[in-house]
């Protein structure tokens, strides 16, 4: 049985190297059987077993043909981060400072009115008009003894 492999697998390799054959890289494949003949033409049964050997060598491919075999699987492409851009900085809005306050102007107290005039506390008294009080129409300072903003106080 071993000598039959050896032979097998020898004539394999020999009828796959040179010759007129395309140069081609042809995988043998060898099947071993067993072959069991009976031979019944005596009164004794008899049994042989002869090995068979058989060789299959694939078709040769022809130098334009492409044997179909699958691409290699393709890698995909290393991750490549997108590069980092820092958020622009932050600059505060500029302090403007408020405007400085100014006081509105002072109002000089009002002129007397024309043609209003009392010579004296009396005639204050006696037109209806006492007290009177700065800004009013008729005051004077003169009429103001203690200079409290009030004259013909009583």
């Amino acid at each position: 049985m071993k000598r039959a492999l050896i032979a097998a697998a020898l004539l394999a390799t020999l009828t796959g190297c040179g010759g007129n054959e395309p140069e081609t890289n042809p995988t043998p494949t060898i099947d071993i059987s067993d072959t069991t003949t009976t031979d019944t033409t005596t009164a004794d049964t008899v049994a042989t077993t002869t090995p068979t050997t058989t060789t299959t060598t694939p078709a040769a491919v022809s130098a334009t043909e492409v044997p179909n075999v699958a691409p290699p699987p393709v890698e995909p492409a290393p991750y490549t981060p997108p590069a980092y851009t820092p958020p622009p900085a932050y600059t505060p809005p500029a302090y403007t400072p408020p405007p400085a306050y100014t006081p509105p102007p002072a109002q000089p107290p009002p002129p007397a009115p024309a043609g209003v005039y009392y010579a004296n506390c009396a005639e204050a008294r006696a037109a209806g008009a006492a007290p009177l009080y700065r800004g009013d129409p008729g005051y004077r300072s003169g009429l103001d003894r203690d200079g409290d903003g009030v004259a013909c106080e009583t």
